[in-house]
């Protein structure tokens, strides 16, 4: 089978995009990893078929959509099926399933000084001393927590399946590729109240997971 030209367009930070690129990596499949700066966004989006990125093309063709649907292809590609095994294809997406429920968890503790409106809360929210104080509460409060329950979900899975990977064996499935980032950004000191060793302090098994991949 020949390897199509593929090409992923994103921003360059890890973000939606990152467990796309990882599935590749492990499957061996080359790509084009078009990482364009936020200035450039704005003549970018409305090429986009939904005002949003990543996009994905293949073989030159029309640009393509939805970051889980471009893993669940990168997994396709993979010649040893390692990436998304069928016999373990319910546990892989339970542990996506689970990581997309943290995700959703955690964002209005983020999105809240970048979209204060969608949360209630006047444009300059975050500027105010009460914005402020509102958005360190929010995270900490999450961090401290919420964090550990939902690491400790991630944890009991890779205890459960032999203590290598959500999902057992000797390889990572595309659980992995997406539960790796989610948990990094957490620790790359981005993100303000967030303690860069807040997921070792938590969960140490967590940590030692992330450090393996």
């Amino acid at each position: 089978m020949t390897t199509p030209k593929i090409k992923i367009t994103y921003f360059d930070i890890e973000g939606a995009a990152e467990p796309v690129r990882l599935a590749f990596v492990l499957a061996g499949v080359p790509f084009e990893d078009d990482r364009i700066k936020f200035p450039e966004w704005g003549e970018l989006k409305p090429k986009t078929p939904h005002g949003t990125v990543p996009v994905m093309t293949i073989d030159d063709g029309p640009m393509k959509t939805q970051s889980g649907a471009m893993l669940r292809y990168a997994a396709t590609l993979d010649k040893i099926g390692a990436l998304y095994p069928t016999d373990k294809m319910y546990d892989v997406e339970q542990a996506i399933g689970v990581i997309g429920d943290m995700t959703r968890s955690w964002t209005p503790n983020l999105y809240i000084s970048m979209r204060p409106k969608a949360f209630g809360y006047p444009e300059d929210f975050p500027k105010t001393d009460e914005g402020k104080a509102k958005i360190a509460s929010m995270r900490k409060e999450w961090v401290e927590t919420e964090l550990p329950k939902w690491l400790g979900f991630l944890s009991d899975m890779i205890d459960a399946n032999g203590g290598t990977y959500l999902c057992g064996g000797d390889k990572p499935t595309i659980a992995d590729c997406m539960a790796v980032p989610t948990i990094r950004n957490f620790t790359r000191g981005h993100i303000d109240h967030v303690d860069v060793d807040c997921v070792a302090k938590c969960n140490p098994k967590i940590a030692a997971y992330v450090e393996r991949f």
